[in-house]
């Protein structure tokens, strides 16, 4: 009998790419957007792409791409798991939020305060006074998994590590996407083996605010968010970025473009359900416009959601550690955090003696809050 032994080999193609703009001019270019048309190359199957060092060869690895990856149990119960959480808007994005604009601004949000170009301090709509905090537009987006600062509801006294809101309150949803995070773990291991392995002995070293077995702490999400053009900070410098999208089949606003590009390069990439990007985050990075496949919105929406295109079905996934979970190695204790979503507004665990800057805060920023509070029966402005 004769046995026939095929091989599959699986074509990746290599490309070496040079800078279009200098260092100068990108950083000027700072939380602005870059249309589709900046890009010379907009990759759509597996490929590798390096920077070119000025003699022609390759320099360092700036991105990975693989098509269909991610099998499609663990992306579906990813959607499920994230969809909602994704949608909430906040206003702490700074240049990847973009330039200022009044349409991504909350109502009480009044007039600005010595504005830059995407944070200004404001005058609050709602007790006419300069609040203390600096706000950028708002952006559908949402922080999951831990988190290496401390809950600023706490006003400073919280613990530097602690579980997110999401996990607090969504433990049963944070279980069921645990394999498709494990997931895009392998892929980074196999993709990255060098950036993983550095990446995941530091995070495995705080246990406790590790996401499983894996080389995560932290994810954010996102949804029908184009970013502006920013690099990330606040994570483990000798890791690498994992990015992913999956496609909401609940919302019927299908769209084209909302590329993930490195506009000083002149590439992007286009990254749909399944697919698995592992990406330079300290290089330069935002995304392309959306291009609607729909003549109209469909199923209504906020006319904020329609007038800052937050109604397309692209949930984006971006899996990382953060650099400074490893001071809470050995930690104990987290404490827990103030505010609460739904019925249960507040923590009742948390000592409320000395409150009187919070509670300012809380009547500036949420009318009826005090009433509602009382109603529970939580006595905390006595």
């Amino acid at each position: 009998m004769d046995i026939f032994i095929c091989n599959i080999i699986i074509m990746v193609q290599t490309i070496l790419v040079d800078k279009i703009m200098t260092d100068e001019a990108i950083a000027d270019a700072e939380g602005e957007h870059f249309d589709q048309k900046h890009y010379h190359t907009i990759l759509n199957t597996d490929a590798d792409v390096y920077t070119k060092t000025s003699t022609g060869k390759r320099g360092k690895l700036l991105l990975k791409f693989r098509k269909n990856v991610i099998p499609k149990e663990y992306t579906d119960a990813a959607l499920a798991s994230y969809r909602k959480a994704a949608k909430a808007k906040h206003e702490n994005r700074g240049a990847s939020a973009g330039v200022l604009d009044r349409n991504k601004m909350a109502n009480y949000i009044g007039e600005f305060v010595n504005p830059g170009k995407f944070r200004t301090s404001f005058i609050s709509n709602h007790s006419g006074k300069k609040s203390n905090q600096a706000t950028s537009n708002l952006s559908p987006s949402n922080i999951i998994g831990f988190y290496d600062k401390a809950d600023r509801n706490l006003l400073g006294k919280g613990a530097p590590c602690r579980l997110t809101a999401f996990n607090r309150d969504n433990p049963e949803l944070w279980e069921k996407s645990l394999p498709f995070l494990k997931s895009v773990d392998q892929q980074f291991k196999l993709l990255t083996p060098d950036a993983h392995r550095k990446q995941k002995n530091q995070c495995q070293q705080v246990p406790e605010f590790s996401i499983a077995d894996t080389a995560f702490s932290t994810v954010t999400i996102n949804y029908s968010w184009r970013t502006a053009l920013h690099k990330d900070s606040g994570d483990f410098m000798d890791g690498f970025g994992n990015l992913m999208v999956i496609e909401d089949t609940e919302n019927p606003n299908t769209y084209k473009g909302s590329y993930t590009g490195f506009p000083q390069y002149g590439v992007a990439v286009d990254v749909k359900t399944g697919d698995f990007l592992a990406m330079d985050v300290h290089e330069w990075h935002s995304n392309t416009e959306f291009i609607p496949t729909n003549k109209k919105m469909a199923g209504g929406g906020k006319s904020m959601d329609q007038k800052n295109n937050w109604h397309f079905n692209r949930l984006s996934i971006v899996c990382y550690l953060r650099d400074k979970m490893i001071r809470c190695k050995n930690m104990k204790t987290t404490a827990p955090q103030l505010l609460n979503t739904g019925d249960s507004i507040i923590n009742k665990t948390v000592n409320c003696d000395k409150l009187t800057s919070l509670e300012k805060q809380i009547k500036e920023y949420v009318p009826g809050f005090e009433e509602f509070i009382k109603l529970k029966g939580y006595n905390l402005f006595d």
